[in-house]
Parts: structure tokens; sequence; C-alpha cells
């Protein structure tokens, strides 16, 4: 049974499947754990299990193997807020997979939907996404690797790094630059989004990276030499990576934060756990003043990232655009989740810094966050800009005279 929020406008389809993912997390993710701390080697047994569930296929429609309209991206965030809840790593190959073929759903071809997302529904192929290059990070539109036009195919040189699940997915989302036309790249008509499979000749993994947190998950150096793909594998058109790009980021934004809403939620219950038992001064440690004063700031933070979360999700299920909900989200939850997890590790005394407790593991693990999915220093100019376009539209709205009403 989940013990986070459910919300009044999910559905009961959303509701079920919450107390599914947290029972699912609590039997399968946690007691493994361990293990991938101590080996580093990647969780297989748990991604074949999250098929088997059906819950790759969270956004997929029906008609090609998914779950159906019932879910969206709140049944997305509810899957990873409580797989999070298990284990950060968990959201590294699940969110990773969902936001490497949702272009695919969201913009791809007929016969794109029918060849890869009956077998990405099910977990039988993985897809990831490759953006981040070695002169390139939260700056997406500077992306230097090439995809050139040579007759029914397109070739591909440059190379890519910190790819989640690098060398492990089957089918990568690549975008690359098509244009260096000053007025394509001044109207970020300069991409393209393209789809690379595993195993295709000139493409390689040249490296893995050895991260301070998230051990068993995998981030990569990608290498591209003059691969070759069929021109059927663009999405959408030449010039619309960056709209699809765009696109993908929201939701990969509010996977994020979902997250971190598991995290912190870990966080916070490990604490409650450790300081009811704990006794110092002859009382329990939760009954001490400063441990109470972080206590309620891990409930403050984790309930307002749920509810930006959620709340930017259910707008998004709506159909709305929504970069600044989802901006607001990715940022804020984030933010607080490094917070958290140091208030824990404070409250559990110097137990907190052993690795026989959670919370050293959840602090490493949520650093990263803070720096992927856009920067949250990048977010925050983008917060002000987004926030700023739409106070100025309105504004504008309201200083137009209505015009006068002509009576004949």
């Amino acid at each position: 049974m989940s013990t986070g929020e459910h919300y009044f406008w999910w559905n009961d389809s959303q509701r079920q499947l919450s107390n599914e993912v947290a029972e699912f997390a609590a039997s399968n993710i946690v007691p493994r754990i361990r293990e991938c701390e101590d080996t580093k080697r990647f969780p297989w047994k748990i991604l074949e299990e999250i098929g088997k569930k059906g819950w790759y296929g969270v956004l997929i429609p029906r008609e090609y193997g998914g779950m159906g309209d019932d879910y969206g991206i709140t049944g997305m965030c509810i899957i990873l807020e409580e797989v999070a809840r298990g284990a950060a790593i968990a959201v590294d190959f699940y969110e990773t997979t969902i936001y490497g073929h949702t272009p695919i759903v969201r913009f791809g071809s007929e016969e794109q939907k029918q060849k890869w997302l009956p077998p990405l529904a099910t977990g039988e192929h993985f897809a990831c996404i490759a953006i981040t290059e070695p002169f390139m990070g939260s700056d997406a539109a500077a992306i230097q690797t090439k995809m050139e036009a040579d007759g029914n195919e397109f070739v591909i040189n440059g190379k890519k790094r910190f790819i989640t699940m690098g060398g492990v997915g089957t089918l990568y989302c690549t975008y690359d630059q098509t244009s260096d036309d000053p007025e394509d790249i001044r109207n970020y008509r300069h991409l393209s989004a393209v789809l690379v499979e595993k195993g295709t000749p000139g493409f390689s993994v040249e490296q893995i990276h050895d991260p301070m947190g998230r051990f068993g998950s995998r981030h990569a150096v990608l290498d591209f030499e003059n691969v070759r793909v069929p021109k059927s594998h663009l999405i959408g058109k030449i010039g619309d990576g960056w709209k699809i790009l765009m696109d993908a980021l929201n939701i990969e934004r509010l996977g994020v934060a979902a997250g971190a809403i598991g995290v912190s939620r870990a966080c916070m219950e490990a604490t409650a756990d450790y300081t009811t038992r704990r006794v110092a001064f002859k009382k329990t440690l939760s009954e001490i003043d400063g441990v109470k004063v972080m206590g309620a700031d891990m409930v403050i933070s984790t309930s307002l990232m749920s509810l930006s979360t959620y709340h930017a999700a259910y707008h998004l299920d709506q159909g709305e655009d929504i970069p600044l909900g989802a901006s607001l989200a990715k940022f804020y939850a984030t933010d607080r989740l490094t917070r958290v997890a140091l208030d824990a590790i404070q409250c559990h005394g110097g137990d907190g810094y052993m690795r026989n407790y959670t919370p050293e593991r959840q602090l490493r693990d949520s650093k990263l966050i803070e720096i992927g999915a856009g920067a949250n220093e990048v977010l925050q100019h983008q917060i002000w800009k987004q926030w700023l376009k739409g106070y100025k539209k309105e504004r504008q709205a309201r200083q137009t005279p209505a015009r006068a009403t002509i009576v004949s």
C-alpha cells in the first residue's frame, strides 16, 4: 500500500497503480539495492519484472501493446515516485526508456510505432535518449554531432556522453545537427531527431562513467563514426528536433521531480523510524527540538514537491503546454531533496554517515538530478523568462482597450 499522497483528481486506475507499484518496490527493489551498491552490477532482474508488469507502456496506446489512456503522465509520475522510494537507480532505467520512446509515441510515423512500440512496452527492448555531448550540456541548442543525408540514408558523426543506460539500451533517440544555416539556428530549425539501433556499424560505447552515486546504473560515452541509418528512422521532419526535444523535456522533468518525491519520502520515513527508536538525554530523538524542526522541513518539502509535480502532470494530461510548471516542479523537487537527504543524515547522527543506513546512499543518489534534465541554475533563468513572458502577454491584454460596439 502506498503511503504517498493520492490526489482527488486521480482516477481509480491511477490510485490502484500507486498501490501496486508500492508493493512491487517493497518486494522487488528494496531487497536488491544492497547488491547493486556492493557490486555496481546493472539490475537486470528489476528491469525484467517491471516489463512483466507492463509498466513501460504507461504512455503507449493499447493498439501498440501499451496501457492506454487511463494513466497518462500522472501514471508515469506515480510509477517513478514509488520505484524511487525503493531506490533511485530504478528511476534511471525506467524513466530513461519512457523518455526514449515518448518521441515515437507523440511524433513518430505509423511504421515506427508498429515496429518499435510493442517490444518497448513489454521491456523486450529499451530506449535511450542521446543529447549531451563532450562540449554541450544544458545548452541543448549547441549540439555538434552532425547528421547528413546520403541517398536513402543519414550519416552521423560525433560523440554523446552521460547517456543513461548507454550500452544497455537497444534503441537510441539521438538529436543531431542537420543545418548550420544561421537562420535555421536562430529559429531552432537546425536539429533533427533520429532513431539509432544498437549494433549499427560505427555506433559504439567508448566509455562507461563511474559516478559518485546510483551504483548499478549505467552512464556512457557513445561514439558515432560514419553511422548510417535509414531515412525512415527520422522522427518527424528535418528540423523538428528542437520541438521534439522540448516536448520530451517537459515529460522528463516531471519524471525527475516524481523520482525526487519518492527518495524524499524514503528519507523522511527512515528518519522517523530511526528517531522514534533512538534514545538520547532520556528521550527519543524525535522529541528533541532540532530534530522536530528538520522533520517538519522534510514534511513541508516533500508535500510541496508532490503537489507541484502532480499539478503540472494533470495539466499536461489535459493537453496543455506547461514549460513553466515542469521547470518549477523539477527545480523545487531536486533542490529541496538534497536538503532533505542532508537533514536525514544529521538526524541519524554518526549512523547517518555509515553505508549500512540509507541516508548516505540517498544523498549520493540525489545530487545527480540537480544537474541532469537541465541544471538547476539554468532552470532558474528559464523559470523567470517563462513567467515574465506570460505576465507580459496578460498585461498587454489588460492594456488593449476593447473595441466600441457600433450601434446602427
